[in-house]
C-alpha cells in the first residue's frame, strides 16, 4: 500500500514541476507561423499566385485633352513615348492623334433665352490613342507601370513636346493571337 502512495506522489511531483517556458512559447509561435503561411499560400487570392501569373495584356486607350491651344496641336506625334508626369513612369507609345474636334462651350443667348454650344476659336479637343502593355489586377482593373488605366480616370501625361492632363475616354484590350 505504501508503494501505491509513492507512485502517485511521484507522478504528482512530475506534473507540478512542468512549467511553461521560453522553448514552449517558441514552438507555439513557429507552429502558428507555419500554419498561417500555408493558408496564405494556398488561398485563391494568394499574393504568390498573383506574382507567378502572367496577367499582362496589350491595351489601347484614348486620352482626351480639352481646350488645347492651336499652337500646341502638332506637338504630339505618332510613336512618341508617353510618360506619367507625376510618377515619371512610361505609359506607352502614341498610336494615333486626332486634332479635328473643336472645343465647344455652352453660351447663354439672351435674344432666344437659350444655351447654345459654340466653338471657341483657336481651341481644340485632342484625342491621343496610346498602345501599352498593361497588368490586370482583379478588383482594380488595368494598370501601366502602376498607373491605373480606366474609362473616366484622369491621366497626367507628358510627351516630348507637350504636357497635359486629360481623361481616358476609351479602352480596348487586344486579344492574344494564338
Amino acid at each position: 500500500m505504501n508503494e501505491n502512495n509513492n507512485i502517485s506522489t511521484n507522478t504528482v511531483k512530475r506534473t507540478k514541476n512542468k512549467k511553461f517556458n521560453f522553448i514552449d512559447a517558441l514552438l507555439i509561435v513557429v507552429a502558428v507561423t507555419v500554419a498561417a503561411t500555408l493558408v496564405y499560400v494556398f488561398l485563391p487570392s494568394s499574393f504568390f499566385k498573383k506574382l507567378l501569373s502572367d496577367d499582362t495584356k496589350e491595351v489601347q486607350y484614348t486620352i482626351e485633352f480639352v481646350a488645347v491651344d492651336e499652337e500646341f496641336l502638332n506637338n504630339v506625334q505618332i510613336d512618341n513615348i508617353v510618360y506619367d508626369s507625376v510618377s515619371k513612369s512610361e505609359l506607352g507609345k502614341v498610336y494615333s492623334v486626332d486634332y479635328s474636334n473643336p472645343y465647344e462651350e455652352l453660351v447663354y443667348d439672351e435674344s432666344t433665352n437659350t444655351c447654345v454650344l459654340t466653338s471657341v476659336e483657336g481651341k481644340y479637343n485632342v484625342q491621343v490613342t496610346v498602345t501599352a502593355t498593361s497588368q490586370y489586377n482583379e478588383g482594380e482593373g488595368y494598370s501601366v507601370s502602376g498607373t491605373r488605366i480606366a474609362i473616366g480616370e484622369k491621366i497626367y501625361a507628358r510627351f516630348p513636346n507637350f504636357v497635359g492632363e486629360g481623361y481616358c475616354i476609351g479602352l480596348t484590350v487586344k486579344e492574344d493571337a494564338q
